[in-house]
């Protein structure tokens, strides 16, 4: 079980996210505003983006950590002071020669920092919502026992003693309830790789309609501009993975 935020899977010469679906919604009032919505799918709230930020600048940080993370490793807006405190200690260590940089320019690296988390995290949320309707319409389900079953075998292989796990969660800002959502989606990742396999493996297939049937399958899975079109996302929200995105970048993770 990868725990990363950013659970990538390589197929073929396609990159398939496959990461898991959280409900961690606000707790009412602007919190629980969407600020994306997929088309016949799930949508993503400001408390969602909010809760997932900080997890991802700890993972980045450190995946697996094995302490609480420098204070200031995640930004804390609008001041920034414990960011800007933070790069000051580490700038120290990088920087042997010529001026430092000043308070203003790190806090000018800060808030670059925390917009590109909530960018990498919103694309991030979106590309879990696809994943989920993507193995929902090719039939595949996910029962109660076999997320259990997945949040078992990966609890029990990264985290075989219990305050492991206990510190991962606390150290990392993610719930129980995040991991098994997490979980959920690595079965539907199971089961899509199967798939493939099966089509790869298939001796009753010529190479024409094993291309033919790969093509046909990767087609299905996200991300891409077919699952971008069917995303709708507010103002200051709007990220590669949305249909309102006009620049350059590809849609969805890990842009």
């Amino acid at each position: 079980m990868r725990l990363n935020i950013r659970s990538l899977s390589i197929l073929g010469a396609t990159t398939l996210a496959i990461c898991g679906l959280t409900a961690c919604g606000g707790g009412g009032g602007d919190s629980d505003r969407v600020v994306a919505r997929i088309t016949g799918g799930g949508t993503i709230t400001k408390a969602d983006v909010e809760h997932w930020m900080p997890v991802e600048a700890v993972v980045l940080y450190q995946e697996y950590p094995t302490k609480p993370v420098p204070e200031g490793v995640v930004p804390d807006p609008p001041t920034y002071t414990a960011c800007v405190a933070y790069l000051q200690t580490s700038q120290q260590k990088l920087v042997e020669s010529g001026p430092k940089p000043s308070t203003t320019q790190l806090k000018n690296k800060c808030a670059a920092k925390n917009k590109e988390l909530k960018e990498l995290t919103l694309n991030t949320l979106i590309v879990w919502n696809w994943t989920i309707d993507a193995g929902l319409a090719l039939g595949m389900k996910a029962s109660d026992a076999e997320v259990k079953a997945r949040f078992n075998e990966g609890k029990q292989r990264y985290f075989p003693k219990g305050e492991e796990f206990a510190n991962y969660l606390m150290w990392t800002g993610q719930t129980v309830s995040d991991i098994v959502f997490r979980s959920r989606v690595q079965v539907f990742e199971a089961k899509l790789l199967k798939d493939l396999e099966a089509i790869q493996k298939n001796t009753g297939l010529t190479a024409q309609q094993k291309r033919e049937a790969l093509a046909k399958f990767m087609q299905a899975l996200p991300p891409g501009k077919q699952w971008a079109a069917k995303t709708t996302c507010v103002k200051g929200y709007v990220v590669s993975a949305c249909k309102q995105y006009n620049g350059p970048l590809e849609p969805g993770v890990p842009n």
